[in-house]
């Protein structure tokens, strides 16, 4: 622990020491039942993120509130006392690995799903925000006594089942943080207008949590830096509440935004395209002038940053969640020095934001998060086989370390100088230096997870035949599209790979076809260089990347916005010109879009031939994975070939 001496200072706070400075910060797993009762799932996963060697864990987003509030299915219920034999048993796991354990409960106020609840949602006025609740009930007194003593019950109920902390959510627009916010608080009486009015609610809520708790409790208090949007709570608001605050609390975790509303939900869950480390500057300034312990949470990747985050008293405590779920093993290749070894976060949300449609949470890059029920020791294979691996892209490259894993000989065909496949296109762009760490950790961990290597070489069915494998598991891919467009062998006209990886010159002024997800960030890429971007699909403009998870999507639009790219929906090609692309539009008139560079990004097709080879000719079992079976994600390029790996 000689290289993170500030992270692994002991802290201890009313009579409970902490044995480190590490928080794993509240997620939403739904892992529950329908009905919120902890589950064997939801155990192991729990037990988990104990076992990753943090001081304390927060269960996320637990709602006081099942009438009106809802806003995710399978989260905790803890609602009534029947609950308490089920929730009993998360504090004993989590407590076997040395750490403590938390739950945020909240109260989403005018932010609950209202597909979930049956009752008008509370909100300090009636200011309905777009997919969340349009029947609100502007709160009385006697619906503020009510939400008062429901907190507490739930405070009371989980002490009782042996929680060791209290987080109470005051940010990201919840309820409490509606009546803080000018945006959302337009009340006349004594809890509307001033700074002081404004926090009068929330206070007495953290007064009833405190007295219930009890003197030997530690109380937490997650608020928003800065709510992000264009009338929100600002900082000096949120500094002189939490001021207030402290007679109730003893830590505050600062996050940041509105996880209601498009412009400040990319700020709650922070992603690949906003800052690194985006809400230590809230905590650094809040720590000149607090007496109590302050943490921080939002796009913190390393112990190194950690490290420096409390060395330097911006902070006492530093959380992180994705980076843990990427690899729950972070800090312990940290403490052994093998940093390289540790498996980055994507910042993608492709499998953690999947808890917004009420799915279990799963992460891109480690299939066994949320499956520790059935994955946490990854079993030996009952039959050693045989096994070639044909493709070296993230198929490939984790189907060989899974069947490694469980004891398999294995060889992996790449045809290439080098693994990586379409990884290395996806981190091609100035901005996705996450997935080119990605990248990087899994070409080095494939190569020295014991497989065979063998670049340079292309696979056939004589090679198969000669090899006599057991199995053979198809990873090889897909190629990027290059539709039969007249004057698509122009010199103006460009490959998007070429101009990603290859940094083949573009002029200034660009055409990109194809509205997906590659082609809208080469835009913004080319943007940000100072390039004249447009981008056109035949598509409407509103589907371009539908398929992304829509916080991403926002985060992205942003962007394109904020740099000056231009979008055109529902503009078929006809042909390139040396004065850039002809396209027909909706009503069958044809518009030329000038450009000095037109690049292809019309997606991708899988490279099933092989594949399709081997099921005719032999009679070995074969089992496609990743893009030439179906092209889609990194995460459904693990899925397939971790599912096909630990059961082979």
């Amino acid at each position: 622990m000689k290289n993170y001496p500030h992270v692994f200072q002991p802290l201890t706070i009313r009579g409970t020491t902490f044995k480190n400075r590490l928080q794993y910060t509240p997620m939403v797993c739904c892992l529950s039942t329908s009905d919120g009762e902890v589950t064997n799932e939801m155990l192991q996963f729990v037990g988990t993120q104990a076992e990753t060697g943090v001081a304390y864990v927060t269960l996320g987003d637990t709602q006081i509130d099942h009438e009106r509030a809802m806003c995710f299915y399978g989260e905790l219920n803890v609602l009534h006392d029947k609950y308490i034999t089920g929730m009993s048993l998360l504090p004993e796991e989590v407590h076997r690995y040395g750490a403590k354990l938390s739950i945020e409960l909240a109260h989403a106020g005018r932010g609950g799903v209202p597909s979930m609840n049956v009752k008008p949602g509370f909100a300090p006025s009636d200011v309905p925000i777009p997919g969340c609740m349009q029947e609100l009930k502007v709160m009385d007194r006697a619906d503020m006594e009510w939400v008062i003593n429901r907190f507490a019950e739930c405070a009371a109920r989980v002490k009782k089942a042996g929680f060791d902390m209290i987080m109470i959510h005051s940010g990201h627009n919840n309820l409490l943080g509606q009546f803080l916010s000018p945006e959302s608080n337009f009340r006349t009486d004594e809890y509307g207008g001033s700074l002081e009015n404004r926090m009068r609610f929330p206070l007495e809520i953290l007064r009833a949590v405190r007295q219930t708790a009890g003197k030997d409790m530690v109380i937490e208090m997650r608020v928003s830096g800065d709510e992000m949007t264009r009338n929100g709570l600002r900082f000096h608001e949120s500094l002189a509440y939490v001021k207030r605050a402290q007679e109730y609390i003893d830590i505050v975790n600062f996050s940041c935004g509105n996880v209601f509303m498009p412009e400040g939900v990319k700020y709650s869950v922070p992603l690949y395209l906003q800052e690194k480390m985006q809400n230590v500057k809230f905590a650094e300034a809040a720590k000149k002038e607090l007496d109590i312990a302050v943490s921080v949470v939002g796009n913190i990747f390393t112990l190194e940053e950690a490290e420096e985050i409390i060395s330097s008293g911006k902070a006492d405590i530093v959380g992180m969640c994705r980076s843990f779920m990427a690899d729950p093993e972070l800090i312990h290749k940290s403490l052994a020095g093998k940093t390289e070894d540790i498996r980055p976060c994507l910042r993608c949300m492709d499998g953690c934001g999947r808890i917004f449609h009420g799915l279990p949470v799963r992460c891109a890059v480690n299939p066994v998060n949320g499956r520790e029920y059935r994955y946490k020791t990854i079993p030996e294979a009952g039959e050693k086989k045989k096994v070639m691996v044909i493709g070296g892209g993230p198929a490939g490259m984790t189907a060989a370390q899974t069947l490694v894993k469980r004891g398999h000989s294995v060889t992996l065909y790449e045809k290439t100088d080098q693994l990586g496949g379409l990884l290395h296109d996806g981190g091609a762009v100035t901005f996705k230096d996450l997935m080119r760490d990605y990248t990087k950790w899994s070409i080095h961990t494939t190569m020295n997870c014991g497989a065979a290597i063998k670049l340079n070489t292309t696979v056939d069915i004589n090679l198969i035949e000669k090899e006599k494998p057991d199995a053979v598991i198809i990873a090889t891919g897909s190629r990027f599209i290059k539709p039969g467009i007249p004057g698509i062998e122009g010199e103006n006209v460009k490959m998007l790979r070429n101009v990603e990886r290859e940094k083949e010159a573009v002029g200034k002024k660009v055409v990109v076809c194809g509205g997906g997800l590659s082609g809208v960030e080469c835009a913004v890429s080319l943007a940000r260089q100072g390039k004249d971007v447009t981008v056109i699909d035949m598509i409407p403009e509103e589907d371009f990347c539908k398929d992304m998870f829509f916080i991403t999507r926002i985060a992205l639009m942003d962007e394109v916005k904020e740099n000056g790219v231009q979008l055109y929906g529902d503009s078929k090609i006809v042909r390139f010109t040396n004065e850039g692309v002809v396209v027909q539009l909706r009503n069958g008139k044809e518009k030329i879009i000038a450009a000095d560079t037109c690049i292809i990004a019309m997606g991708l097709a899988p490279e099933d031939h092989l594949a399709a080879e081997i099921r005719e000719k032999l009679s070995v079992p074969a089992f496609v994975v990743g893009d030439c079976g179906c092209v889609g994600t990194v995460r459904s390029a693990n899925f397939d070939a971790f599912n096909v790996a630990v059961e082979l």
